[in-house]
């Protein structure tokens, strides 16, 4: 059996290993990711951003990539797909009202503040979201090799039948204020998805909100 003089020693080096591994886990764990100017477009989001980011980018990539298997939008991109893409989230992030997120190298998803484009129950675009649009499409007409998938989504106020029909038409009546500003009608579609992908509690005033939206996915091809 060890004595307590003979066993300090080696106490006390177990302590000093078990204190450099806790400081050192504390230093992990707090250590902050390093965030560039289009990170910063992805803060704010508020409840479910990330579930909407990805539900998007599953819901809306089919479409966009039937777009891009047609003769629209011509050749790919090529290597520098992921250049052209940072530009033109560069060029999103700093519109008022939007917020955008990097959803793959190829794929951005357009987030607009919550009730900037609609009025409750309306698809009549607001003065707001007509000025956002109009800077987006500008974007859009600056880079042209992606698809544009327009999403509408509504609250569970009403019926399902009812709402699937208001998301469809907020999303056409933001596709066509695109087009309408120069963007190719051929590189576009507008689905809209109704009441069946809530982002927040419909339960609420504050997540019914977040739920009444229309976001748009970007995609390119390499080649």
């Amino acid at each position: 059996m060890l004595t307590a003089r003979k066993a300090w020693p080696g106490l006390m080096a177990l302590a000093g290993v078990v204190l450099v591994l806790t400081v050192g886990c504390a230093t992990h764990q707090s250590t902050q990711p390093r965030t560039t100017s289009r990170d910063n477009t992805k803060k704010g989001a508020g409840i479910g951003a990330a579930a909407g980011a990805v539900l998007g980018a599953v819901l809306g990539e089919g479409e966009a990539d039937e777009i891009l298997a047609g003769a629209a939008l011509g050749a790919g991109i090529g290597a520098g797909i992921g250049a052209y893409m940072d530009r033109q989230e560069e060029a999103l992030a700093r519109i008022p009202g939007t917020r955008v997120e990097r959803v793959g190298q190829d794929m951005l998803l357009i987030h607009f503040d919550s009730d900037i484009l609609f009025a409750v129950d309306s698809s009549l675009l607001s003065g707001d979201a007509r000025t956002s649009l109009n800077q987006v499409a500008t974007v859009l007409v600056d880079y042209p090799k992606t698809a544009v998938i327009v999403q509408g989504h509504t609250d569970s106020t009403g019926s399902e039948v009812y709402n699937l029909s208001l998301s469809e038409r907020r999303a056409d009546a933001v596709k066509n204020h695109l087009v309408g500003r120069g963007v190719e009608p051929a590189r576009m579609t507008a689905v809209g998805y109704g009441e069946s992908q809530p982002v927040a509690d419909n339960g609420t005033a504050s997540g019914r909100s977040l739920n009444r939206r229309v976001n748009i996915l970007l995609k390119a091809k390499a080649r």
